[in-house]
């Protein structure tokens, strides 16, 4: 059993009075773990320490959502966003080491060996994009979110964003020591942390 299947005990119709509500199923759930659980991880490591709380929250609240989310996955990416930055305030009101401890978090990737780029580079290369541009980043390529979910997410234009976007693998490029004159852009591979085996 996953760490998430926990949440899976559920109904996909559950009765109040005579009135039947619509839930996502538990099939429907897994989906999303097996398709977006490692992204959403990712994504809310950029704010705290424990993104499985995180996420495992933002599942469970999902489960209660009725009627079920028009698109499922960029509100998961928006309530752990929520999540993980509550989880972040928390953080630092226990534990006054709480910057040093940032510094010395975990790698965001697994190390794969064989081509394509060096895992801890890319978390660093990521790490020095602007707070906006990284999170534009992580969602487009590892959360497969498209520009317009996106720019509801961060709050923007979905033309904002894909300036932005494009604008941050450009920036990658030319910290990767890429031919600048080139006049080309290329998406980092996915290898985000695998977190939800099953």
């Amino acid at each position: 059993m996953t760490y998430y299947q926990n949440t899976l005990h559920v109904q996909k119709q559950a009765v109040y009075g005579n009135l039947f509500v619509e839930r996502i199923d538990s099939d429907q759930l897994q989906e999303l773990i097996d398709s977006h659980g490692a992204a959403l991880t990712l994504y809310a490591r950029q704010w705290c320490k424990a993104p499985d709380d995180a996420l495992q929250e933002a599942l469970i609240e999902l489960l209660q959502q009725s009627p079920v989310p028009d698109h499922p996955t960029a509100w998961l990416f928006k309530t752990i966003r929520y999540r993980a930055m509550n989880l972040s305030r928390g953080e630092r009101r226990r534990s006054e080491h709480h910057r040093r401890a940032c510094e010395q978090r975990d790698d965001w990737f697994i190390e794969e060996h064989g081509p394509g780029f060096d895992s801890g580079e890319l978390a660093r290369l990521l790490d020095q994009l602007p707070t906006m541009e990284r999170e534009i980043v992580i969602t487009r390529i590892w959360g497969e979110l498209p520009f317009e979910r996106i720019a509801e997410l961060v709050g923007s234009s979905s033309s904002s964003v894909h300036r932005r976007y494009r604008a941050a693998l450009l920036m990658l490029r030319r910290m990767m020591g890429d031919d600048a004159g080139t006049g080309e852009t290329h998406e980092p591979q996915r290898q985000p942390r695998q977190q939800c085996d099953v």
